[in-house]
């Protein structure tokens, strides 16, 4: 997400090893996959919510509950239109900012890619700030450890997008590219939520072993969500130019071992989905 690309000084590239190539070969691997999920997580969020919203129906989405509580209250319109705003926003958001990591899309494209950076960085501040009125004021507020995970989340995303913006005001163009490579992981933390969720619930049912959605696991993963992704990219970032062979090529086998961990996830929660428009499953 490189806001202000063509306004920021090029930095010396530091000098790649085979180990580093291999590194970025998984991470550009496992990008594509994730924008694959981005695509078809869009696709759900337009067909669930935008396409009712159109056809004059938002009383379909409480077939989603969410928060615990159906998301349309007649009585209350200021709230559902704040999650309206919030369910497809977060559409535009999941098309949008794959995007900005594509380095072909950033070198070819750089007029776009600056805009559409712009409008990524206002959609996810925005998103942020009604997803705070959501958990806060429209429902119960947080009341558990866990529950706090998602407004932390909030607080990074608010704290990235700032480093971002600061990155490239300063001209410094590797800081830059690793904000917007954070930002973009805690940006879709909720969507890590659910590919996660879905993974591991169908990989352990495969393998035979009853899965309590009250589990430690699905307790964990809450902060989980963009935890373990930004441990990820830290991995992959302090890795990937490393002097030790077995270091780097350690790091792109940990990347290449999470991509069909993640296709994974993308598959059953998207067949899920699936399900879930044409009426065969209530979400709860």
């Amino acid at each position: 997400m490189v806001v202000m690309v063509d306004a920021v000084a090029q930095e010396p590239k530091p000098r790649k090893h085979s180990g580093a190539t291999v590194t970025d070969m998984a991470a550009g691997l496992w990008l594509a996959v994730a924008i694959a999920g981005q695509v078809a997580f869009a696709a759900y969020l337009i067909g669930f919510y935008a396409f009712p919203a159109i056809l004059g129906d938002i009383a379909a989405w409480n077939v989603n509950v969410v928060l615990s509580q159906p998301p349309v209250h007649p009585d209350r319109p200021q709230a559902t239109l704040a999650f309206g705003v919030h369910a497809i926003g977060a559409a535009a958001l999941a098309l949008m900012g794959g995007l900005q990591l594509i380095p072909m899309v950033r070198n070819r494209f750089r007029t776009f890619h600056r805009w559409n950076g712009r409008a990524f960085l206002l959609l996810i501040v925005a998103l942020t700030v009604s997803g705070y009125y959501l958990t806060w004021f429209r429902g119960s507020p947080p009341n558990s450890f866990n529950e706090f995970g998602t407004s932390v989340n909030g607080l990074l995303i608010l704290a990235f997008a700032a480093m971002i913006v600061t990155a490239a005001m300063r001209r410094r163009v590797a800081q830059h590219e690793r904000w917007a490579v954070r930002l973009f992981l805690v940006a879709n933390a909720q969507w890590f939520v659910r590919i996660g969720g879905f993974g591991y619930f169908v990989t352990m049912q495969t393998l035979g072993y009853s899965v309590p959605f009250d589990g430690a696991f699905f307790q964990f993963w809450i902060w989980g969500s963009f935890l373990v992704p930004l441990a990820m990219a830290e991995l992959y970032f302090r890795t990937r130019s490393a002097n030790s062979a077995v270091v780097r090529w350690s790091s792109a086998l940990a990347i290449f071992i999470v991509t069909p961990m993640t296709l994974i996830g993308i598959v059953t929660f998207s067949l899920f989905t699936i399900q879930l428009m044409a009426g065969n499953v209530q979400a709860g």
